[in-house]
């Protein structure tokens, strides 16, 4: 049973949760119905295999903010019926329904039943066609790559009929407890403040950021909202040719895509800077690289400023945006990340939070890309189409793209904040990543592209 205290990576995402909900969902969508007996029994044998999900996180002023064990309480599962054009209303109910301090386990599941377009018919009494399958996580135990290879694993116990066994839950170390001695910060005050200083002089280096004139960052409500977008493998494919044809990667050019969207909507004539964030993951830059399993916590973030233009070319920029996450991870920002918040490690009191809240609530402007990349097809389920997963942006961030690719198929989950970013701005934008995702993968126009008109 696990009882200790949560890391700085952690106990960052549980408050960033507080401030505003972190959850994330990570859903697979299925050609045929499950059995929700076979899905009961791939619950057990999941949570019994993972430390992280039997425990529970508490806070209090003289211990901070630990995992306590829980070990007694089941994954809550939920079942609806619901209709092909209205799915993806639960996954964003999901993204707004946060986990309550002291809750556990720390990840539920939500099994859809997809019925026929309406024929007049109550939906519980039609027969199902599809579903979708999805787990809900609390941040603080899993990220995106971690959470994908769990719903992979649940997905391959239903299909090989497992039974519930008794097994010994794994855990593995926390982030902090595997960090190379040269990026403990907070054991080199010296050099963690002249990397802070270096970090900054970057965030300044092409002038003062403009505000976004689309996002009401003040909004009191919050209604996360999804656009999904799909690019078939053939143009997917053409995306990887020409990406390494250019000495890019995708993600440097779905980075690229996002800015020159932003771009486009902001109506500019003159060079503007935009702020582009990332989670990244953590593994091969920790000693030993963990696995991605049993679950937990491996990420960081990496942010930087760029500066667009009408003359801005796609491969140019993607390429840049990839020298640059490259070069802040060697330096160690990834690990930098924590340290700078003042979380070490020590206990942190529920009186903090208002600290944290105010430097979050601080945070620039920007727009935020997570790329988990290929994800293994389940080999004994073929009936799985497609997984991906979900984020609801923080109220300073425009965009929350979620890719991943599943045989060979690009998927994007487009988050935004309906109370922040309207319908249609938020369209626009996607329409934007769209345009020039198929401009570069587009034999008669390639690499070169400039922003679309």
């Amino acid at each position: 049973m696990i009882s200790r205290p949560l890391d700085p990576g952690e106990a960052f995402f549980f408050m960033q949760d507080l401030v505003s909900c972190m959850n994330f969902v990570v859903f697979a969508e299925r050609s045929t119905p499950l059995e929700p007996e076979r899905l009961h029994n791939a619950l057990q044998i999941l949570q019994a295999e993972n430390g992280l999900l039997q425990t529970c996180i508490t806070w209090t002023e003289a211990g901070g903010m630990r995992f306590e064990p829980a070990p007694d309480l089941p994954i809550e599962l939920q079942q609806h019926h619901t209709r092909a054009d209205n799915w993806q209303s639960w996954i964003e109910q999901e993204l707004s329904s946060p986990f309550a301090t002291g809750s556990a386990p720390l990840m539920r599941c939500l099994y859809l039943d997809i019925v026929p377009p309406d024929n007049g018919m109550d939906e519980q009494g039609q027969t199902p066609v599809r579903s979708v399958l999805a787990l809900t996580f609390h941040h603080a135990i899993a990220d995106g790559r971690s959470g994908t290879d769990l719903l992979r694993r649940l997905l391959t116990l239903m299909a090989s009929h497992a039974a519930p066994a008794h097994t010994t839950p794994k855990v593995l170390p926390s982030m902090l407890d595997l960090m190379p001695p040269h990026t403990r910060w907070a054991e080199q005050p010296d050099a963690a403040k002249q990397l802070r200083t270096t970090l900054i002089t970057d965030y300044r280096r092409h002038g003062v950021l403009p505000a976004l004139p689309w996002l009401a960052t003040e909004a009191s409500t919050r209604t996360p909202k999804l656009i999904r977008l799909h690019l078939t493998p053939e143009v997917t494919q053409r995306l990887i040719t020409e990406a390494r044809a250019h000495a890019t990667t995708v993600h440097g050019l779905l980075c690229a895509a996002q800015l020159l969207a932003q771009f486009k909507l902001m109506r500019a004539t003159e060079p503007t800077a935009f702020f582009l964030s990332c989670p990244v993951d953590m593994r091969p830059h920790l000693e030993p690289a963990p696995p991605v399993t049993p679950t937990g916590l491996f990420v960081s973030l990496i942010s930087a400023t760029f500066q667009i233009s009408i003359e801005t070319e796609a491969a140019a920029l993607a390429r840049d945006i990839i020298s640059q996450t490259r070069l802040q991870l060697a330096r160690g920002e990834g690990h930098l990340l924590y340290h700078l918040y003042g979380l070490d490690g020590s206990p942190v009191p529920p009186a903090a939070l208002e600290l944290f809240r105010k430097k979050s609530m601080a945070s620039l402007p920007n727009t935020m890309i997570s790329n988990v990349g290929p994800i293994a097809p389940v080999t004994n389920d073929p009936d799985v189409q497609a997984i991906s997963f979900a984020l609801c942006p923080m109220p300073y961030q425009s965009l929350f793209t979620a890719a991943s690719t599943y045989q060979g198929r690009l998927i994007l989950n487009v988050g935004y904040d309906a109370a922040r970013l309207t319908d249609a701005n938020a369209h626009a934008l996607a329409q934007g990543i769209q345009d020039v995702l198929l401009a570069l993968s587009s034999p008669s126009t390639g690499m070169g592209s400039q922003v679309p008109t």
